[in-house]
């Protein structure tokens, strides 16, 4: 099976053999690689003529196309939108396409908001520790040490009550810590569901399983945080939502709640 390392080498081997052969394209249009820069959010990512890193392999960071009119276009690796704007990517055969964002069933693209329908067949189940969400791993509560002080406190003991639920985020890189933390207490009476994930992107959200939370109840998850883990992908959300029921009206949520990054 072709890997996206593969296709991007691929790609840019053709682009690079192009520009060197001075080919021509469509409406005389022609590809040069290399001699611009690429800059996110104020941040100089890679330099004017210099290279961008995938795997081990150094390749340009941007190619240029100028059109038979005179006018350029920058083409960037895809993995840039990993790297630098916590969109994923990767490569489906069977469609011959790169996909960007969340998938459905593997293939079919998911850039929809969930409905209100979404939302009422959506049932919270329990965690399962293990599964991966970005740079992030659902793990035992007993792995962190909490007899020593926490290395970044983002909520300590919040109490929010509101009928759409609370929520809150944070950046968590490993040299920090290792380990997320998060504790639920349900103040309410009706019961409420923990969310947790990356932050939404192309209208999706890459996230853990939902958890449920009964009334008088209290919730701890943790997440371990993968090394290399760069600040781009570093944020951590969650949310403490009303379960919402076709049969009444949600309640709304009265919760306490604490996120903590340890060592």
């Amino acid at each position: 099976m072709k890997t996206w390392k593969q296709f991007m080498a691929g790609m840019l081997t053709v682009a690079l053999i192009a520009a060197m052969a001075g080919t021509a394209l469509a409406a005389g249009g022609k590809l040069q690689a290399g001699t611009v820069g690429v800059v996110v959010l104020d941040q100089m990512k890679v330099e004017p003529g210099g290279t961008y890193t995938i795997g081990e392999e150094q390749i340009p960071g941007v190619v240029d196309y100028e059109a038979a009119n005179g006018k350029t276009y920058h083409y960037l690796p895809v993995e840039m939108f990993t790297d630098y704007l916590n969109v994923w990517n990767k490569w489906s055969e069977k469609r011959n396409s790169v996909v960007l964002g969340a998938t459905m069933e593997g293939l079919e693209l998911e850039f929809s908001t969930p409905t209100m329908e979404d939302k009422l067949n959506e049932r919270p189940h329990a965690a399962e520790l293990g599964l991966h969400v970005g740079p992030f791993t659902e793990v035992s509560p007993s792995l962190v040490d909490t007899t020593k002080k926490p290395t970044q406190v983002i909520d300590d003991k919040t109490r929010a009550q509101s009928i759409t639920g609370y929520g809150n985020s944070g950046t968590f890189l490993p040299e920090n810590g290792k380990y997320i933390l998060l504790t639920i207490s349900n103040n309410g009476t009706a019961q409420v569901r923990c969310q947790a994930g990356l932050p939404m992107t192309l209208g999706v959200w890459d996230r853990f399983p939902s958890v449920a939370l009964e009334p008088g109840k209290t919730l701890t998850r943790a997440f371990q945080i993968a090394e290399g883990t760069t600040a781009e992908d570093a944020e951590f959300v969650y949310t403490a939502d009303p379960t919402l029921s076709t049969t009444f009206a949600p309640e709304g949520a009265d919760v306490t709640v604490s996120l903590m990054q340890y060592r």
